[in-house]
C-alpha cells in the first residue's frame, strides 16, 4: 500500500505532537527532581532568593607574566635578544614583566632594534654590524627599560584613577 507525501506528513505531525503532550508535565503537576534528570543531592543545597548556593569565586589573576617575545631577524637581533634575555632575569623588576624585542634590518643603516611593552617602545636603538658591540647595547637597553617600567609602576600606584585607562587612543 502506497501513502501519498501529504498522509505521511499528516501522520507523522500528529505522532510528534502525541508525544510532545506525553512527556510535558501539566502546570499544576510537581515534577521531581529524578524525573527531570537531576541528581538527588542537588535538591539537598541551600537555597537563596536567586538560586541554589554556590561556592564564591575568586577573580583569577592573570596567567602569563614575564615573558620575553623573539621578534628578531638576524643574528645581530638574535644575539642581542639572547644577551637581553640574560641581563634581564637579574633584574628583579623586569623578570616580571611582559615584553617584546622587534628588529627591523636595513642593508644601508643596520638593524633597527626596539623593545616594547605592550604598545609603548621602552627602548630603540640602531645596531652596528659587528657583533662585539651588542652586548654593550643589551646593557644599555636592560637598564633604561628596568628605569622606564618602575617610573610607570610608581605613577601608577600614586595615581589611581578609574576613569584613566592605560591604553587610551
Amino acid at each position: 500500500m502506497l501513502l501519498k507525501p501529504k498522509v505521511i506528513a499528516v501522520v507523522l505531525l500528529m505522532g510528534l505532537q502525541q508525544a510532545q503532550a506525553e512527556s510535558i508535565p501539566a502546570p499544576n503537576e510537581a515534577v521531581q527532581p529524578a524525573e527531570a534528570g537531576i541528581p538527588a543531592s542537588a535538591d539537598d543545597r541551600p537555597e537563596g532568593d536567586d538560586g541554589p548556593a554556590s561556592e564564591t569565586l575568586t577573580p583569577a589573576e592573570p596567567a602569563l607574566t614575564g615573558l620575553l617575545v623573539d621578534r628578531t631577524i638576524t643574528m645581530i637581533g638574535k644575539t642581542f635578544f639572547q644577551r637581553f634575555s640574560q641581563l634581564r632575569l637579574d633584574s628583579v623588576i623586569l623578570s616580571n614583566t611582559s615584553l617584546a624585542i622587534h628588529e627591523r634590518p636595513s642593508a644601508r643603516w643596520g638593524s633597527i632594534v626596539w623593545v616594547s611593552e605592550g604598545t609603548r617602545i621602552l627602548f630603540e636603538a640602531t645596531l652596528p654590524p659587528r657583533l662585539s658591540d651588542v652586548d654593550q647595547y643589551a646593557e644599555a637597553a636592560v637598564g633604561q627599560v628596568e628605569q622606564l617600567v618602575l617610573k610607570s609602576k610608581v605613577s601608577q600606584a600614586l595615581q589611581s584613577d578609574g576613569d584613566l585607562a592605560d591604553d587610551e587612543f
